[in-house]
């Protein structure tokens, strides 16, 4: 059996989700809200002791990091193919998915942790702090105090935008003709591209919108935003509230 525990519509939450519609595999949905921090709870810690999703349980048995887990699923699951046979093509299509490993959250992470500013100003000091505690990894205890007062420092926004560049600049250049950036096959570049491409282009327009001069990315977007699987995953639900979809500047 499947289980994943996600947030909805949070970067890597889409993800692995869209990975999952691809496939068409059914699986046993637990949607954890981050705003009620239920990813520091103790139940979801024993799953995955960092406190971040998502997580895929597989018989019982996890698997951690979003990349790895759409590796996994295609490995397990492997119609249809996500990735490549040739493994010429495959160590370049992980080129990709590492490029959004390397940069993808950098990119987006200040004007998306920001969104989380009013929930915490809504915490007395004891309970913030209780919440502070319940963080088990020092980079995400300080991201968290960081939205808290949105001390998102210049270095920060400007570690995001050349992170935003980057990755605009990989696809403008290697996307090609496509249709997708591998060519013809649609492959888990793609799907672990997308949801930083997508907020790039709301939180950076200059940087990818219609007045950059980008577009095979912009292309690309659409006819990613145009997949049914896509649309599935992307699109407010109950299992993916529209409540935690950021908005740019917020």
């Amino acid at each position: 059996m499947l289980e994943l525990y996600h947030a909805g519509l949070t970067t890597c939450s889409k993800k692995v989700r869209l990975c999952l519609a691809e496939k068409g595999l059914d699986y046993r949905s637990h949607y954890l809200d981050l705003r009620k921090f239920e990813h520091h709870r103790p139940e979801y810690l024993a799953i995955n002791p960092n406190g971040v999703v998502p997580a895929l349980v597989h018989d019982g048995e996890p698997i951690l990091e979003s990349m790895l887990i759409n590796e996994y699923i295609d490995a397990v699951f492997p119609d249809p193919p996500l990735r490549p046979a040739d493994p010429l093509a495959l160590a370049r299509m992980r080129l990709w998915t590492k490029l959004a490993d390397n940069y993808g959250l950098a990119a987006v992470v200040p004007n998306t942790w920001a969104f989380y500013q009013p929930v915490l100003a809504r915490l007395s000091a004891d309970e913030y702090e209780k919440v502070i505690a319940q963080v088990p990894t020092d980079e995400r205890r300080e991201q968290w105090r960081k939205a808290a007062d949105n001390s998102f420092s210049a270095h920060d926004h400007e570690k995001a935008r050349a992170s935003a560049k980057r990755i605009v600049e990989k696809i403008e250049a290697g996307v090609g003709d496509g249709p997708w950036l591998m060519g013809q096959a649609y492959t888990l570049a793609d799907i672990d591209l997308l949801p930083y491409v997508d907020r790039i282009a709301l939180y950076f327009p200059d940087i990818l919108g219609p007045d950059a001069d980008t577009p095979r990315t912009l292309a690309w977007l659409e006819r990613m935003r145009e997949r049914p699987a896509v649309k599935e995953s992307y699109t407010p639900s109950a299992d993916a509230p529209a409540s935690v979809v950021p908005v740019a500047g917020k």
